[in-house]
C-alpha cells in the first residue's frame, strides 16, 4: 500500500468516526426532545410549524453514602459537580466535606434535608450551588435512604444532575433546530471537531434560508 493510499484511509476512517459522534449527538438529541415534550403538558403530541421545544440535556451522576460509616461514593460527574478528585470519592468522602464545598447559605438546609430523609426514609429533592474552580454550578440531588433488615439507616442512594437553563427549539426549521441543539450539546461534551462540523452545516442552512 502506498502512501497515499495510506493516508486517504486514515482521513476515511476519521470521517466515519466523526459522522458516528455527530449521529450520536443528533439521537441524543432526538430523545431528550421526546422526553421534553412527554414531561411538558402544554406541548402539543403533534410538531406544528410554529411550534417551539424546551429542551434540557442533563447528564446524570450517581452516588452512594454509606451512612453508618459516613464515606460518601460518587462518579466522575458527581465529583466534577463539587470540585472533587474522583479517586477521593472512589475510597469515600466524609458528608461534612461535600457539605463544605457548597454555598454556605445552602448548606444548613442540605444538612436538616439529608438529616429527614435519613430519619423518615422518604424521598428527598434538594437544591444547592458549588463553586468547583471558581465557577457556579447549580446542582439537583434527588435520593432515598435505604434500611437493612433490623431498620436501621443504611445507604443514601440517588443522583445529581446540573440545574441549565433549557435550550429553546424553533419548530418551523426541523434540521436547523436539530443541528443547533446538537451543536449545544456537542461544545458541552468538548467535542470540538463535532461542533466544527454542525457549525458549517447550520451556516449552509442559514445561507440557503436567505437565498
Amino acid at each position: 500500500m502506498g502512501l497515499g493510499e495510506g493516508v486517504q484511509l486514515e482521513q476515511m476512517e476519521r470521517t466515519k468516526i466523526l459522522t458516528s459522534e455527530i449521529a450520536g449527538l443528533l439521537s441524543d438529541v432526538r430523545e431528550n426532545i421526546s422526553l421534553s415534550r412527554r414531561l411538558l403538558q402544554d406541548a402539543p403530541s403533534v410538531p406544528s410549524a410554529h411550534e417551539t421545544v424546551r429542551l434540557v440535556i442533563p447528564e446524570i451522576g450517581f452516588f452512594t453514602w454509606f451512612v453508618a460509616g459516613n464515606l460518601y461514593h460518587g462518579d466522575s460527574l458527581f465529583a466534577a459537580l463539587h470540585g472533587m478528585e474522583a479517586e477521593d470519592l472512589a475510597a469515600g468522602v466524609a458528608v461534612e466535606d461535600l457539605i463544605g464545598r457548597m454555598e454556605k447559605s445552602d448548606q444548613p438546609q442540605v444538612a436538616h434535608g439529608l438529616f429527614q430523609a435519613i430519619k423518615t426514609g422518604e424521598r428527598c429533592h434538594l437544591e444547592y450551588s458549588t463553586y468547583p474552580g471558581g465557577t457556579q454550578r447549580k446542582v439537583v440531588l434527588t435520593g432515598c435512604c435505604l434500611r437493612n433488615e433490623l431498620g436501621l439507616a443504611s445507604f443514601f442512594c440517588g443522583i445529581v444532575v446540573e440545574k441549565k437553563a433549557a435550550l429553546v427549539l424553533d419548530g418551523s426549521e426541523p434540521f436547523q433546530a436539530y443541528c443547533d441543539a446538537a451543536l449545544s450539546l456537542a461544545r458541552e461534551r468538548g467535542n470540538l471537531l463535532a461542533a466544527r462540523y454542525l457549525k458549517s452545516a447550520l451556516n449552509s442552512v442559514q445561507v440557503s434560508l436567505c437565498s
